[in-house]
């Protein structure tokens, strides 16, 4: 099932370029092993900040999900966190949009449409929608303040996103993670801080595609299950 908003309004140009066949051929052709299937990462991140004390998005709320499966028809799972999907009209507006953003919401459909859909033949998707933090905003910051903002709203939503669907949705399937840009940071958070706490969850992640943001060797260093057999695309 898309939830897909009426409401598009925003400038799409905005967003990254990685269509699905590029996402497609990027995901499948890095891929690096790890102790439980495989794993493959971007280029070059940093390590992963401790998530603040935030209120995260309620996810049992149907509308906060961009695809939810109404019927499972894969053996595995994808679960898939878009780009930066907005930017904002006014310079007085937050840093961070609302769950509800109509910019963001259109503009994470037309992401997921070029790229999650790449997976469709393979897995079942799951798509939350998550709050993101302006694209002209995070550029302009320093790579550790970047990932200070990043480990607030935008990675308390997704590690709340991919624990609801893990209690609620994946019912002990093998899964795999996949992010471009904005998502692969959140999706760094996640594999550095939930697969930690985690590990009867990690040993069932068959992959992770974290495209599109640079992943350090200090963050492999700090963060064992990423280093194994690495491979750069």
């Amino acid at each position: 099932m898309r939830n897909n908003n009426p409401s598009r309004t925003s400038n799409l140009s905005i967003l990254g370029g990685l269509g699905r066949r590029d996402f497609l051929k990027y995901s499948m052709g890095s891929v690096a092993a790890v102790s439980t299937g495989m794993m493959a990462l971007g280029c070059g991140g940093s390590e992963a900040p401790v998530l603040p004390n935030i209120l995260a998005t309620d996810y049992s709320v149907a509308a906060h999900w961009l695809a939810m499966p109404t019927a499972i028809s894969k053996p595995v799972d994808v679960f898939y966190l878009y780009p930066t999907a907005w930017q904002k009209v006014n310079p007085t507006d937050p840093n961070i949009c609302e769950i509800d953003n109509t910019s963001m919401l259109a503009g994470s459909n037309a992401a997921f449409a070029r790229q999650a859909t790449a997976f469709e033949t393979i897995g079942n998707i799951f798509a939350p929608y998550y709050r993101q933090a302006d694209i002209f905003y995070i550029l302009g910051l320093a790579p550790a303040e970047r990932d200070k903002v990043m480990a607030t709203e935008p990675s308390v939503d997704g590690l709340a996103a991919f624990d609801y669907y893990i209690k609620n949705a994946n019912n002990g399937r093998p899964f795999i993670l996949a992010g471009h840009s904005q998502g692969s940071n959140v999706l760094l958070n996640l594999l550095s801080d939930y697969m930690v706490k985690n590990p009867d969850v990690y040993k069932r992640m068959v992959a992770a595609y974290v495209i599109g943001y640079s992943v350090t060797d200090e963050y492999l260093a700090k963060n064992p299950p990423a280093t194994p057999a690495l491979r750069m695309v």
